[in-house]
């Protein structure tokens, strides 16, 4: 969690910041982006450290304070005895609390997504399988920050808080069954058309 407490840091930094450089940017009343982030997950009491994130944006910010997103990320985590690779496709709502002219725009969001994960563990028997995948749906609350350096690109500072539920096979060594909630903390570009 102490690599949790940097991303707020950071996040917290680039907000002060971005605030002192407040002005307005000229930015069409409403618009579609796309957008590219990279990251850190960690998954609560489970995951040896934190995992590399991977992923893409598409959204459409309407006139007026709401967003619509939908976001495709890659990862891969590994627990003591278990490596998992997932694909996350999520949608969420954003909230802005800034003018859409405003240079700095944070936001908080909320959502929903399914997550395909793949499995490589040992057995109780001593063999390694390949052959598990979860589907499930989770949801997801957090916030961040638009920085528009230009009215074309914006940074962005993304944190998310993950509600998720997973099923390892019985015949796994490892037992992780349950609430595997975790946090993902992403900085990116997004890029107006």
């Amino acid at each position: 969690m102490k690599h949790i407490k940097k991303w707020v840091l950071l996040s917290a930094f680039v907000l002060v910041s971005s605030l002192c450089l407040a002005q307005d940017v000229t930015i069409d009343r409403s618009y579609s982006y796309w957008g590219v982030r990279a990251g850190y997950m960690e998954i609560d009491n489970m995951e040896d450290g934190g995992s590399a994130n991977l992923g893409f944006t598409s959204g459409f910010r309407f006139d007026g304070p709401f967003a619509i997103e939908v976001s495709l990320d890659y990862h891969t985590s590994e627990f003591s005895d278990v490596d998992r690779t997932t694909y996350a496709l999520q949608a969420s709502l954003l909230v802005y609390l800034a003018p859409i002219t405003a240079r700095v725009q944070p936001y908080v969001l909320g959502g929903g997504g399914f997550y395909l994960s793949g499995y490589d563990y040992w057995t109780d028997s001593g063999y390694r399988r390949t052959d598990f995948t979860s589907h499930k749906f989770g949801g997801h609350l957090g916030g961040g920050i638009d920085f528009w350096p230009t009215a074309e690109v914006s940074l962005t500072v993304d944190v998310r808080y993950l509600f998720l539920q997973e099923d390892i096979p019985e015949d796994s060594v490892v037992n992780i069954n349950g609430t595997i909630d975790g946090i993902l903390a992403t900085i990116g570009a997004k890029f107006r058309f």
